[in-house]
């Protein structure tokens, strides 16, 4: 009489022949379908699809106000003083708020810059001084933190735009104090807040300042001067008064830095981008639409801008104007600068142009396999590739009373819908032609 022991080795070894025959015959399958022509199928997957136009802009602010033809926004000092900005780029001010101070000497300067440079670091310790807000932070992101912030530093060198790598070295020290501070180590911020403090207190003790220089106008005060602030007038762009000959000779232009200038007030918050596109591109260049605009040379991305102005065509090429409401350090002192310009996204199904097929009503889909049963699928589709479309959900109208699309909730109804994962026919759609749905 047969142990339960040996009956369960014989039932195991059953299921295991079983299995075995199952494998064999699956892959014997595999071998007859790929030599007899199986069906060739993908996966209905989502995706975003970006619309990028790159290009060459030139920017246009405000910031050649003119009296008796003269630019009165470019700050000219009239003295052989030093002279060092109190506000930072891009800072708003008031008519007659202190913008700079003056010395006698660089060595002066130079220790006011000091100054300045450890007041920084005071605030910066002083929002970080208190240990029990930054002792749960993990540490793992701070880390990711750290390494970010090397790689920004590495990127500005590269990219030559060496005016902002304070505020960069600036991010790295914050995030490896903070690291310090979360994990424990010996680290006193008091003690190195009194540190900054008495190097102040000995700079100031020999530190006089000659004058302070008040603001003519109210705006926004940039230290920088490059040469380009009468090449296009402002009021021009903001009418939407430019002309493809006049973008190209923007980016031709050179710059005249003045003799003796210290900075400049740029006038309106609101700057311009100017560029030309193909025409071939014109048709997704939609005035009063939103785009996002990258520097990438700057390590500046998703910039939010207003198409604000498209002219007519002119040797095949479109000027386009770009409005753009922010307006900070990293942006103020941009130029000539190589962008791209993110127009649209399309988000949907990415399917291969092959899989396409126009059914017995006229509506384009794909076939989708169920089991052994094939289903058309009507799709709508958002965007043309290569060899692929990004096709979203297929909705049907039908006119109302008035004469007005509006949807046909129950010829919407008759189509399944498109499905993450489902399987797409791509090679022998024209097989089913005419399969119901």
């Amino acid at each position: 009489m047969e142990s339960n022991w040996e009956k369960q080795k014989k039932t195991a070894k059953r299921m295991l022949i079983a299995a075995l025959v199952l494998v064999v015959l699956y892959i014997a399958v595999g071998i007859y379908s790929d030599n007899t022509g199986k069906i060739e199928t993908e996966y209905a997957l989502k995706y975003t699809q970006e619309e990028v136009l790159s290009a060459e802009a030139f920017a246009v602010r405000d910031e050649n106000h003119t009296v008796n033809k003269k630019n009165t926004s470019v700050l000219i000092k009239n003295d052989n003083l030093v002279y060092v900005p109190s506000v930072t780029d891009g800072e708003s001010v008031a008519v007659n708020d202190v913008i700079a101070v003056t010395f006698t000497n660089d060595e002066q300067a130079d220790d006011y810059t000091k100054i300045q440079q450890y007041k920084k670091k005071i605030d910066e310790l002083r929002q970080l001084s208190y240990e029990d807000s930054i002792k749960g932070v993990n540490v793992t992101f701070l880390n990711s933190q750290i390494y970010s912030s090397v790689t920004d530093y590495v990127d500005v060198i590269n990219s030559g735009n060496l005016s902002e790598l304070s505020a960069y070295s600036s991010a790295f020290t914050r995030n490896v104090t903070t690291k310090q501070i979360a994990t424990g180590t010996n680290f006193n911020v008091s003690a190195k807040i009194k540190e900054y403090q008495s190097q102040i207190a000995s700079l100031n003790a020999g530190l006089k300042i000659y004058k302070e220089v008040k603001s003519p106008y109210a705006g926004y005060f940039v230290s920088e001067v490059d040469g380009f602030e009468s090449t296009k007038s402002y009021k021009d762009v903001k009418d939407g008064k430019i002309s493809h000959l006049e973008a190209e000779k923007l980016l031709k232009a050179e710059g005249t830095v003045p003799e003796n200038a210290y900075g400049k007030i740029i006038g309106q918050h609101t700057w311009y981008l100017v560029f030309d596109v193909s025409v071939k591109d014109a048709s997704i260049v939609k005035t009063g639409a939103d785009v996002y605009v990258d520097f990438s040379e700057h390590g500046i991305y998703d910039i939010k801008m207003t198409v604000h102005s498209v002219t007519e065509p002119e040797d095949e090429k479109i000027t386009v104007a770009l409005a753009c409401k922010t307006l900070n350090e990293s942006l103020i002192n941009l130029r000539k600068e190589k962008i791209e310009i993110t127009l649209t996204e399309h988000e949907g199904f990415r399917i291969s142009s092959d899989a396409l097929v126009q059914n017995d009503e006229g509506l384009m889909g794909v076939y989708v396999l169920h089991g052994n049963i094939v289903r058309f699928t009507p799709i709508n589709v958002l965007y043309y590739g290569n060899d692929y479309v990004i096709a979203g959900r297929y909705i049907a109208y039908k006119k109302n009373k008035k004469g007005e699309d509006v949807v046909d909730e129950e010829k919407t109804a008759l189509y399944r819908e498109l499905k993450t994962y489902d399987n797409i026919d791509d090679e022998l759609r024209v097989l089913y032609v005419g399969v119901t749905r």
